[in-house]
């Protein structure tokens, strides 16, 4: 995702990041030579990618409680919820502007697995156990957020036990890129 910079935002951006260099201790940016930059990027690359996927993850809410904060839609759409780990297969659910993602999302996997109840007898109880929706998706299951394109929005999973990160049958990650206008690595949101 290609940012626009004014010369102005360019000159304002590049000192900030110089007054946080001689804060720590370092000299400006601009004063360095190409090995030391070089050398400078790839630890801004690191601490960043470091960083943001650890407030990723300590954001993320566990899909088998209720969660905490509401994530309000930006825009109208279709929320696509998985039935299996790695599966084609979703259920799919249309929301409005401002409609709490987090809250439907939880609201669908805390259901009963309606293709697993039993039909036959059950000798040791009338209400038998009924697996919940969110328990086919993997162990330690966390909903660290979503993914909007083209009026779908796709929910960003990551599973504490397997750690892994998943949306639909593809794994992501938390993606970087490099702005040539500034020298600097941002998050691709």
């Amino acid at each position: 995702m290609a940012r626009t910079w004014t010369q102005e935002e360019i000159i304002k951006w590049k000192n900030v990041r110089d007054k946080q260099r001689i804060n720590q201790g370092l000299p400006p940016f601009d004063e360095l030579t190409s090995n030391e930059k070089e050398t400078a990027l790839k630890e801004q690359r690191k601490e960043l990618f470091q960083s943001t996927l650890l407030t990723v993850k300590s954001a993320a809410w566990p899909l088998g409680r209720r969660p905490s904060s509401a994530y309000p839609a930006p825009r109208s759409g279709t929320l696509e919820l998985p039935r299996y780990l790695s599966a084609s297969e979703c259920d799919r659910l249309k929301f409005k502007v401002g409609d709490d993602l987090n809250l439907l999302t939880f609201r669908h996997y805390d259901e009963g697995a309606e293709s697993l109840k039993s039909s036959g007898s059950n000798f040791v109880t009338d209400g038998s156990i009924q697996p919940k929706r969110h328990e086919y998706l993997g162990p330690s299951l966390n909903v660290a957020g979503y993914r909007f394109s083209q009026g779908v929005a796709e929910i960003k999973f990551w599973d504490d036990y397997l750690k892994t990160m998943w949306i639909g049958k593809q794994q992501w990650d938390v993606e970087l890129e490099f702005d040539p206008a500034v020298e600097s690595w941002f998050v691709v949101e």
